[in-house]
């Protein structure tokens, strides 16, 4: 499987309420990330089509099922969490065919009206590796606004805590364009990913 390094999202917006929850980095998304540039992306573009979403997943992930007190609602072991309070790096393994010279993501409050959309610079009309990852960071503050800086892999120490206030959910949709500006469908996920202050 290909692992395309976005450049870094810094995705900011406004989420109510606190609480800490205990993480755990999942080491498959963080382990020897790559850049792909093609070295020979060809003569003909073909237009992306058939974009799919696969799987969208969180480096840090719950070491346990919590229950959220603001809603009841109980989040399964191993759940993606998005920490509110920290550099959030995310990965999306997506199927499509054609060539992808530029890939997007936009994230959507579940809670609040707030959306942002990124694409990742020129990336050489890259084809499907049947799936195709990309790994951006969304920064401090998660749901939408403005830009950050470089990816960088993230080292915690968790404090262990029973339950967890969510102070949001995020939808993550993703959209592909060619380079010769032909954009494929957008696609969104169906299930958000809970926002919460994270413990160090």
């Amino acid at each position: 499987m290909k692992k395309l390094l976005m450049a870094a999202v810094g995705l900011t917006g406004v989420l109510a309420s606190c609480g800490g929850v205990e993480v755990t980095i999942d080491p498959g998304i963080i382990s020897n990330p790559v850049l792909i540039t093609p070295t020979n992306p060809g003569t003909g573009i073909t237009p992306v089509s058939n974009l799919q979403l696969l799987s969208y997943q969180s480096e840090y992930t719950l070491p346990t099922a919590y229950t959220d007190t603001k809603t009841g609602a109980t989040y399964a072991k191993g759940s993606s969490v998005i920490c509110d309070n920290l550099n959030t790096r995310m990965s999306v393994d997506v199927d499509f065919s054609g060539t992808i010279n530029r890939f997007g993501v936009r994230l959507d409050g579940r809670d609040t009206p707030a959306t942002g959309t990124i694409f990742s610079g020129p990336l050489g009309n890259i084809q499907s590796s049947n799936p195709t990852r990309f790994e951006f960071t969304l920064g401090n503050g998660v749901a939408p606004l403005s830009l950050g800086d470089k990816l960088k892999a993230q080292a915690i120490v968790v404090t262990p805590v029973n339950t967890f206030t969510v102070k949001g959910a995020t939808f993550v949709s993703v959209q592909a364009m060619s380079a010769d500006g032909t954009l494929s469908e957008v696609v969104d996920s169906v299930q958000a990913i809970p926002v919460a202050d994270c413990t160090r």
